[in-house]
């Protein structure tokens, strides 16, 4: 289960940064959906991300049972938590600037 958690991880993240603008597909906050720009930088970002947790969701097998449901939530909620957050400080950035 785990591998293809694993599998999934990077096949989203290869995906996320080609997918436009929608509210169907990829990271809909409201300020990536006002802001094409938002959403593409996001998106890229959360990308790179999802690869690379899909890759160390798959290394995580090797680990012992109790480290390895650490490292997965801990994986899991970086990979909700970093792009929620990085979109959020491009908003808040461009709304500085007054954009």
């Amino acid at each position: 289960m785990l591998a293809l958690m694993g599998i999934v991880f990077i096949v989203v993240g290869n995906y996320l940064p080609k997918c436009k603008q929608s509210y169907t597909v990829g990271i809909k906050l409201p300020w990536t959906l006002n802001d094409e720009e938002n959403w593409n930088r996001t998106h890229r970002m959360g990308g790179k991300l999802w690869v690379a947790s899909g890759i160390i969701l798959l290394l995580s097998m090797l680990l012992p049972a109790s480290a390895m449901v650490v490292v997965v939530l801990a994986v899991i909620g970086v990979a909700v938590f970093v792009p929620t957050v990085y979109s959020y400080l491009l908003f808040r950035e461009k709304e500085k600037r007054g954009e």
